[in-house]
């Protein structure tokens, strides 16, 4: 590491991720503190210092430490000593990390594994090294058909152009550029290449369908209206991002929240989550010089283990020093969660048991007919978002992309109706649709997510005002970015867009409360020595209406809250409630509503505890219940 003071200063909290010798599995090693030595340009003296580490190609490479008070640190990345592929510099006494996904050669590109195995990078720093190692580099050719290896052989040779070039020959193919200097300065600034998606639209349609559009422009097409739909994608691009940002934060509380509730490392317990993510299964390496030393066995619980533990290695979030020096890792789900990515919580919310899955759909208001959460519905959409995402976070195209994860349309979201087509008539099928494979139908999604989040359609209008500000004078750009003819009249773009009341109460009344499925109810009733007589006890106590099962009639799910796990049976206290509140019977799905909510109602008999609470407390009894509800004729 090299810093701006002299040689014998100290470097602290030093980390290298990689491995000591070949062979090892890479980890993140913590070296404490680290003495300097003199390096000497000019007159200048600096302090560094130097470490070999091996990491394989196309793995992390990271370095990380603090320089003493007052001091500037530098740092880099290079390849076998010569190509830097990462630099970062840090404020005075502040911690610096260079940290990169390394290439797969040094000249051109290595292999993952191979029996030349690339063995790492060089991290160093800018006036002196931090870490060094090498990595295998084989001839461009076999790197080419390492990389290429379908037999195709690129056949691209069109010349280099400058930017004064690349106008010329715009303007030859009928674009009006305007003043040149500023239109020099917008490929300068944005690049031909980037901006001749934003002036497709521009181009001469093509005249038969499957064909190329030819490279000449529309008659009357300037640079200007070029660069005003690039400035546009950028303003969408920004609101669009703060948008899902909302949901991402929205979405990192539910799933730490709900996990959290059943242990604080609920996510790294395999027992408490779906199976098929964390059945283990064989991984081969896919290159065409791997050994069988690539092969190993993984689930997918344990491959996204191991990138959470590295994301938690080098976060820089303010409470990690606390957590780290107070406990040690992983962190509790809720805090884990605030170090995801968005991608990396989508595969957790993936990889949860269906009852949490469904639970956290039920909350934003996705059911199915038999009243269950529709998981798969919200996994869709946050596939489809986490792409959008990506998308505007690497300042790529947006406003007329052809999306890759066309949106479902579930049943139980009826303001989205409008984004499915109708069925062909012979096969059957439903095709996808123009709206849900475009950003409009990300615009609703958005919508839909922001007014069950905080009530509000201020962010939906928003984006609104930006759409039609740019596509007012033209029903082309709304085609472009999927709008279907009359949106403006669907209910999700009205001013009075709410959350329905009566699901809004359903979910508040879910929230905090655990589900079981009947297998797993039944299994709480171990006081009868069979499965079959703990699922037959199971179904008595429904039909007396001694337990309470939601969120619908056919979809039969038990708060947990009613089970005593020490004697294998229902809170006696419990069944006289709810026989009391369902009158005896299993009840309406509406009986049921209403008795979920008086459980979770507070009541000043009970020091303002809600009748769970006091259950849960042991302060529920028997009289205090006849003094809340009147007990049956036959009690």
């Amino acid at each position: 590491m090299q810093v701006d003071g002299p040689a014998g200063s100290e470097l602290t909290d030093v980390r290298v991720e990689g491995a000591e010798k070949r062979g090892d599995a890479p980890e993140v090693h913590r070296l404490g503190t680290q003495e300097t030595s003199t390096q000497k340009t000019g007159s200048q003296e600096t302090g560094t210092w130097e470490h070999e580490s091996i990491v394989l190609a196309e793995q992390r490479a990271s370095v990380r430490a603090t320089p003493a008070r007052g001091a500037t640190a530098t740092c880099r990345i290079l390849l076998d000593g010569k190509r830097e592929i990462a630099t970062e510099t840090a404020a005075a006494g502040e911690p610096v990390t260079c940290s990169v996904d390394t290439p797969r050669s040094t000249e051109g590109f290595a292999p993952r594994c191979s029996t030349t195995s690339p063995e790492g990078v060089t991290l160093a720093g800018r006036r002196g090294i931090v870490a060094a190692s090498r990595l295998a580099v084989i001839p461009d050719k076999e790197a080419a058909s390492f990389l290429y290896d379908d037999g195709v052989t690129s056949t691209y040779a069109k010349p280099f152009l400058s930017v004064e070039d690349q106008l010329a020959l715009i303007e030859r193919r009928g674009l009006q550029i305007g003043d040149k200097t500023t239109a020099l300065n917008a490929l300068a600034s944005i690049g031909y290449y980037r901006l001749s998606g934003y002036w497709y639209p521009f181009r001469v349609p093509a005249s038969a369908e499957g064909e190329a559009r030819p490279s000449d422009f529309v008659a009357g097409s300037s640079l200007a209206d070029v660069i005003a739909s690039y400035r546009f994608d950028e303003a969408l691009r920004a609101a669009v991002l703060l948008a899902l940002s909302r949901v991402e934060v929205a979405l990192r509380f539910r799933i730490g929240h709900l996990l959290g509730r059943t242990g604080p490392f609920t996510h790294t317990d395999p027992s408490a989550l779906s199976s098929d993510w964390t059945r283990s299964r064989n991984r081969s390496c896919s290159g065409p010089n791997c050994t069988s030393v690539c092969d190993h066995i993984e689930s997918d619980h344990q491959s996204w283990l191991r990138k959470q533990a590295r994301a938690e290695e080098l976060s820089n979030e303010t409470f990690m020093p606390h957590f780290e020096a107070t406990y040690g890792r992983p962190l509790p789900v809720w805090a884990a969660t605030e170090v995801m990515s968005f991608g990396t919580l989508n595969r957790l919310f993936g990889g949860m048991s269906q009852r949490h899955r469904q639970q956290i759909a039920i909350d934003f208001d996705l059911y199915l007919p038999d009243g269950n959460g529709d998981a798969a519905a919200l996994s869709n959409w946050l596939e489809h978002l986490r792409q959008v995402r990506n998308t505007a976070a690497h300042h790529a195209r947006l406003w007329n992309r052809n999306l890759t994860a066309p949106l479902a349309v579930p049943e139980g979201a009826p303001e989205l109706a409008h984004l499915r087509e109708q069925a062909d008539e012979i096969s059957g099928t439903t095709p996808v649709s123009r709206p849900s494979s475009r950003v409009y139908g990300t615009l609703v999604v958005l919508a839909y997510f922001l007014v069950r989040i905080d009530g509000s359609n201020e962010t939906r209008d928003g984006l609104r005002d930006l759409i039609e500000s740019f596509a007012r004078d033209s029903a082309e750009k709304l085609r472009g970015m999927g709008f279907p003819e009359g949106w403006e009249a669907e209910r999700v773009w009205q001013p009075d867009y709410a959350r329905d009341r009566v699901l809004l109460e359903r979910a508040e009344a879910l929230r905090g409360i655990d589900l079981l499925y009947p297998v797993d109810a039944a299994a709480r009733l171990w006081h009868k020595e069979s499965p079959s007589k703990q699922r037959s006890r199971l179904g008595y106590y429904r039909k007396q209406g001694a337990v309470l099962a939601v969120p619908g009639a056919q979809a039969h799910r038990y708060p947990a809250f009613q089970f005593n796990d020490e004697t294998g049976d229902l809170f006696p206290v419990v069944i006289n409630a709810n026989r009391r509140l369902l009158q005896g019977g299993d009840g309406t799905e509406q009986q049921r509503w209403d008795a979920l909510q008086w459980w979770n109602v507070q009541q000043a008999v009970l020091g303002s505890d809600s009748p769970r609470r006091a259950l849960e407390a042991g302060s529920l009894t028997n009289a205090l219940l006849d003094s809340l509800l009147p007990p049956l004729p036959e009690d």
